[in-house]
């Protein structure tokens, strides 16, 4: 049986008022995942980059890697470092699709602002509403870390945790979402 745990974290003192952060089980299947895009708005924007690692109890037990073939030129490489050469020989989303969707089903995703960003590009090119369990770690550095922290970015996370940097590569990203969920749910 998959119990779920959840840990009661105080953002103030003061007010004394918990909030309720939830950890994975240590059988739950998480799939960290990061994508790198040419923009920020749909259906302008395109994926074209895709990490995803798969975790069970903090031990990495595979991942997914693709760049993908955009239909229209990148224009942010400056961002990312990707540009039209690097992905002319990849595959184009619809090639990844199923991949994708076998990859990540019956696992929890987790990304930084994977909400507000990462599974609104991966609804719309995939075609589908991932109806997998969600858990940001921008939401739970706001509710664990509060004003502890100047901002909840990724970058300024991996500072305050003293972590790698995320670079806006993928993996790079996943590698440092990965460890900052890991401070974020040892603090007690």
């Amino acid at each position: 049986m998959n119990f779920r745990k959840f840990r009661f974290i105080f953002k103030n003192k003061a007010t004394a008022n918990p909030l309720k952060v939830e950890i994975a089980s240590q059988t739950e299947v998480l799939s960290f995942l990061d994508l790198e895009t040419t923009g920020f708005e749909l259906p302008k924007a395109e994926i074209i980059e895709i990490y995803i690692l798969k975790v069970i109890n903090n031990e990495i037990i595979d991942e997914y890697y693709t760049l993908v073939k955009p239909k229209k030129s990148i224009t942010n490489s400056h961002i990312h470092g990707i540009n039209d050469m690097k992905v002319k020989n990849s595959p184009e989303i619809k090639e990844v699709v199923e991949k994708i969707l076998e990859f990540v089903k019956d696992t929890t995703l987790i990304g930084h602002n994977i909400d507000g960003f990462d599974l609104k590009f991966l609804n719309y090119y995939l075609n589908t509403n991932l109806e997998n369990k969600t858990i940001d770690t921008m939401k739970m550095s706001r509710e664990t870390l509060g004003s502890q922290v100047e901002n909840h970015k990724l970058y300024t996370l991996a500072q305050y945790f003293n972590v790698k940097l995320p670079t806006h590569s993928a993996k790079d990203d996943v590698m440092t979402t990965f460890e900052i969920y890991k401070k974020l749910t040892s603090i007690q």
